[in-house]
């Protein structure tokens, strides 16, 4: 129970109000340390409740030292995942109000959350700097250089997603910021994973001997995927049949589903085929502005349309929800791709299918990716419109194996009854060996040569004879 924390009550209040009655297994973990004043060092991938885990002790230690400028800073790796943060921030903070008129000393002035990231106004958010900052890289770092807050004022640093960070080139940006707060008393770092990224490495750089927790981090596939993800995948002989099963399973699958291409090109080309269809859709991909990505993501949350397109760069912190289907239209090359994709879908207990097109060249890059997860993806057909693995000769890579071949494990191959053994002769056999006999070789010269004496003295006395 969240109770057992020493968190203030208008916490626990707004706890209440949004329906949480237990504590996730990385909040048990990260809250009692956190609170504390340790630095943390998470493993904990998307959906496993880490952004609770660290916003509940920020808020705690701020209600504690209520004062003016920027005193915490949590850093997120894209726009769209650092407002959910804020979102939640606020949604902890929406009890403090009557906590505050009621005079019970808990909490006496008010804390705020906002953001500073790019596409925004720079005025505005440096006019209404809070107390809570959800801030991008970038943005922030541009902030810092021109002074437009005290730096000395932060108390709390959080690096969240960490590994996608580090992946998508913010290392010296981050580690270029954690030098500038370094008056900061406590530093958090989470990611979906600890090993890969150089994760460790960096942590090791900017942490003051972290309390470790890993929660849900593992080679598991039941900690890498949603438990209730279902993972399917339909051959596609190119990119044309592609399309036509896409189309197929938009038109006969209910629910709010998200296509996901590997470049802005391929979106393109999708998104006019879609529009051909009668489809509605919303887009987004990198070079979208802040402005549209509101906007396709409004439409997308509110149900004016069911379908959004997006590319990897776009799409990482996405966090919407009742996704049932995610789309892999372009298979991705990496499994920690796969896996962000996947968990678009099947969140907070619900169930969810995530579906692959795999075209012929892709068939060794889905046994990478199933051995990534450690799960397999099942492999189905669709009468009439696109053939099975099976009957591309392409099989699972369980059935390969050796010990499957045959009763004798493969290793029955039998020989020819009819062929006759086969003499091997070896080149030492045909050479020489040791040195020459060269007494052996002058007798058998000269006896050659007697041979040929004898013999013509033979052919000189036979006319003698005959006359």
């Amino acid at each position: 129970m969240f109770e057992e924390f020493t968190l203030p009550g208008f916490v626990l209040d707004a706890i209440e109000k949004m329906g949480w009655e237990e504590p996730t297994p990385v909040q048990s973990l990260v809250i009692p340390a956190a609170l504390e004043g340790a630095d943390i060092l998470g493993g904990a991938p998307t959906g496993t409740g880490k952004s609770a885990a660290f916003l509940l002790p920020v808020i705690a230690r701020l209600a504690q030292r209520p004062r003016k400028g920027v005193q915490c800073i949590i850093l997120e790796p894209t726009r769209e995942l650092a407002i959910q943060i804020m979102n939640v921030a606020r949604d902890l903070l929406a009890s403090q109000d009557e906590a505050i008129e009621s005079g019970e000393g808990e909490i006496t002035e008010a804390i705020t959350a906002g953001t500073i990231i790019g596409g925004e106004d720079r005025a505005r958010q440096r006019d209404e700097l809070p107390n809570i900052v959800c801030a991008t890289p970038g943005r922030l770092q541009e902030f810092l250089k021109k002074g437009w807050f005290d730096s000395r004022d932060v108390e709390i640093l959080v690096i969240d997603e960490a590994d996608r960070m580090l992946d998508m080139g913010f290392r010296d940006d981050i580690a270029e910021i954690t030098r500038q707060l370094d008056r900061r008393y406590q530093t958090m770092l989470f990611s979906a994973t600890l090993e890969g990224f150089g994760v460790r490495d960096f942590a090791s750089n900017v942490l003051n001997n972290p309390h470790e927790v890993s929660a849900g981090e593992s080679d598991q596939s039941s900690e890498k995927l949603p438990e209730l993800l279902q993972s399917r995948a339909y051959y596609a002989a190119n990119d044309s049949q592609k399309v036509k099963i896409l189309f197929h399973l938009l038109t006969t699958v209910q629910g709010k589903s998200i296509i996901f291409v590997r470049t802005r090109d391929n979106l393109s080309r999708l998104a006019a085929l879609l529009k051909r269809q009668g489809m509605a859709f919303a887009s987004l991909q990198g070079e979208s502005s802040q402005q549209e990505r509101k906007a396709a993501l409004r439409r997308f949350s509110d149900g004016e349309v069911s379908i959004l397109i997006a590319t990897d760069v776009a799409s990482r912190g996405l966090d919407l929800e009742d996704v049932t289907h995610v789309y892999n239209f372009d298979l991705p090359s990496k499994g920690e791709i796969y896996v962000h994709r996947a968990g678009r879908t099947a969140r907070a207990g619900a169930k969810g299918v995530v579906i692959s097109l795999v075209q012929a060249d892709e068939f060794a890059t889905l046994e990478r990716i199933e051995r990534y997860t450690g799960r397999t993806v099942e492999r189905r057909a669709i009468k009439g419109l696109c053939a099975s693995f099976e009957e591309v000769g392409v099989v699972h890579q369980s059935e390969k194996k050796r010990s499957r071949a045959s009763p004798n494990g493969g290793f029955d191959k039998k020989a020819r009854e009819d062929k006759k053994p086969r003499k091997k002769v070896r080149l030492r056999d045909k050479k020489n060996k040791g040195k020459p006999d060269f007494a052996a070789k002058r007798e058998k010269k000269a006896a050659r040569l007697a041979g040929r004496v004898n013999a013509g003295a033979a052919q000189g006395s036979e006319p003698d004879r005959q006359q």
